[in-house]
């Protein structure tokens, strides 16, 4: 039976099953929490927070790195019932000023890294009664004479004692953001059983256990880490080795040094470790497994160079979702999970046969396993839930047995001259290329109507490739409507948090140099 347990709850039960057991080891610095030290300090906060905030709003914002001091207020809040709205701290201007206003909370948790972005946006934030530093409370208060200041390691108390949630599993755990790179950032309103069902899906498919040891880089901001990697890892008595920021030249070596024995490999991560040159650490280290959906490197070759088991696709989830579909062992069809539902639509909504794709639409068996809205974003809630079924923006198909494809998002979906490029298989194909390090491919308007396809690369270290040779390497790899009108060839990609590709930015990169009329 699945369980139904608010997340302060759950990982209190982990600390009384596991104890003295390792808990998180924090990377590059080796600084480490057992269970029982974790949920110590997770109490004190906890009791400090009750204590010394009288919130007239349920909300706290934590803009903040990765850190021991993050799952400490992440999981106080759990315990105190408030809902953490987890801020991207890679964001700025007005999509900063616009997620920590979302829910008009008064306080925000975070550190002197992010005063600069803060201080721009200051005005902005009218609700905001003050901030909660990890450091430099002195510069905080001369930086933000306006707002109060309160030092993180003066919220704890002497009082270490658990604090049982009073809140339903179904209620409000975390608001967390879409990643905004098809529009505006929304904040997915995320409970406690959404959370709880993500990681105890985790544990089967990728066969986790107390002796596996978790490496994760990417930003707690996120459902990944946060759900994928860390909760999981959590359940079963396992330990996290925790970095802030991916690093693909501390990557094999933090992994052989703190004994990681599986990871999450985002799809550019794949790339980008496939990419480097070969070194002794590829295959100097104890992780026996990985996952990646999709996967855009060949996985026989993945698996040889590393000496490990790529997962193949299948897996399917989103944070409006919820983790939806589960990969198997070795066979890239997922297996959608019980509490859910998920059909292949058409343009006109309907239900489309078995190999055929098309959009992906899910809903639930279940409550509180899918986002439940979009804050403050009544009209885009309704408009993603139409005809009773969540209409994802992916494209994906089914076989005959029922088992679930992911294919690529409707966004990257390109229509040249009447046909539908996908920009994934576009990606695809450049990235067999022996020279290319990295590639991305947008739609950018066609003169005579419809759109073209403009790629993005950037070359391995020590390559040099011209426009022209790429675009004739492209039409000996991809029918001829799908090569790329335009290419240029970067020195960097500019990346989400995440490691992707941002199609946001590049859009605009695009746009910018597209010929005159």
């Amino acid at each position: 039976m699945a369980q139904r347990i608010t997340l302060g709850d759950l990982f209190h039960d982990c600390a009384s099953r596991f104890g003295d057991k390792l808990c998180v080891t924090m990377a590059p610095s080796g600084e480490q929490r057992s269970y029982a030290a974790l949920e110590r300090e997770i109490n004190q906060f906890a009791h400090g927070l009750r204590a010394q905030f009288n919130l007239s709003v349920p909300y706290m914002a934590m803009m903040l790195e990765n850190s021991i001091a993050y799952l400490t207020a992440s999981y106080a809040l759990k315990k105190c019932d408030i809902v953490e709205v987890a801020i991207n701290r890679a964001f700025r201007g007005p999509s900063l000023a616009r997620m920590i206003a979302l829910t008009e909370c008064e306080w925000l948790i975070t550190s002197a890294a992010h005063f600069d972005a803060l201080y721009d946006i200051a005005s902005e934030l009218p609700h905001l009664k003050g901030l909660i530093v990890t450091d430099d409370k002195e510069g905080a208060q001369q930086r933000f004479p306006h707002w109060q200041i309160v030092a993180f390691g003066d919220i704890f108390a002497e009082d270490d004692s658990h604090i049982a949630s009073q809140a339903k599993d179904t209620d409000t755990a975390v608001i967390m953001f879409t990643s905004g790179t098809t529009g505006i950032s929304k904040g997915c309103v995320l409970s406690h059983r959404y959370a709880v069902r993500t990681a105890e899906n985790m544990i089967a498919p990728y066969r986790l256990t107390s002796d596996d040891i978790n490496y994760t880089p990417y930003p707690l901001s996120h459902i990944g880490p946060a759900f994928y990697d860390i909760l999981p890892s959590w359940m079963v008595g396992g330990s996290v080795i925790l970095r802030d920021g991916f690093s693909l030249s501390n990557f094999w070596p933090e992994i052989t040094k703190f004994g990681a024995t599986w990871f999450m490999c985002l799809g550019s991560v794949q790339q980008l470790l496939y990419a480097a040159p070969p070194r002794p650490e590829d295959t100097q280290h104890k992780v026996t497994r990985c996952w990646s959906t999709p996967a855009p490197v060949p996985k026989e070759a993945f698996d040889k160079r590393f000496g490990l088991h790529l997962i193949p696709g299948g897996g399917y989830g989103s944070t409006d979702a919820g983790w939806v579909v589960v990969p198997q062992w070795d066979h890239p069809g997922g297996i959608v999970l019980p509490h859910f539902e998920v059909a292949i639509m058409d343009e006109n909504d309907d239900i489309v046969p078995a190999g055929q794709q098309g959009e992906v639409v899910i809903r639930p068996r279940e409550a509180g396993v899918m986002s439940d809205e979009y804050f403050g974003m009544e009209a885009k809630t309704l408009e993603s839930r139409r005809n009773l079924w969540f209409h994802t923006g992916d494209i994906g198909w089914m076989d005959e047995e029922g088992l679930f494809y992911f294919s690529c998002r409707m966004a990257e979906r390109i229509r040249v001259r009447g046909e539908m490029v996908s920009g994934y298989e576009v990606e695809e194909a450049v990235l067999l290329h022996a020279d290319i390090e990295d590639a991305a491919a947008i739609a950018v308007p066609a003169p005579l109507g419809e759109e073209d396809v403009y790629l993005f690369i950037t070359c391995r270290p020590g390559a040099s490739l011209s426009e022209e040779e790429v675009i004739s390497y492209c039409r000996g790899v991809m029918a001829k409507f799908m090569v790329p009108k335009y290419v240029t060839i970067l020195d960097e990609m500019p990346r989400t948090p995440t490691g992707k590709p941002e199609k946001g930015k590049l859009k605009e990169m695009a746009l910018a140099l597209l010929p005159a009329a």
